[in-house]
């Protein structure tokens, strides 16, 4: 029981470190990316969305203008909205996604 309590100090450092630098990139991924993940392309005929829907922007994605599609400001965003650095939490949550290496490409495309 003793070499347990003896193991549980370095593991909390590790944790504080970890929730840390989780915190620091959360404030970062606000500053930077607040609200980026909210546009995609629609049919400016239709009102449609697209059916594969994926953010866009000036710098990144283009929406095909030939084909009647403008990016617009009113999609839910990836993975259902959950994935997003408009707020704290949400940023913090999106971090900890990348930080398990578990969909974090999806990130990555998405900014």
């Amino acid at each position: 029981m003793n070499s347990i309590l003896r193991a549980m100090v370095p593991l909390l450092h590790i944790a504080l470190l970890v929730l840390f630098v989780i915190i620091i990139y959360a404030i970062i991924g606000l500053e930077l990316f607040s609200g980026k993940l909210h546009k995609t392309c629609f049919n400016n005929i239709t009102e449609e969305m697209m059916d594969d829907p994926h953010p866009c922007g000036e710098d990144g994605f283009q929406c095909d203008i030939k084909k009647n599609w403008v990016c617009r400001n009113y999609w839910i965003g990836p993975n259902f909205g959950i994935t997003n650095f408009d707020n704290f939490g949400l940023s913090m949550l999106t971090v900890f996604q990348c930080v398990t290496l578990e969909g974090w490409t999806d990130v990555l495309y998405s900014v």
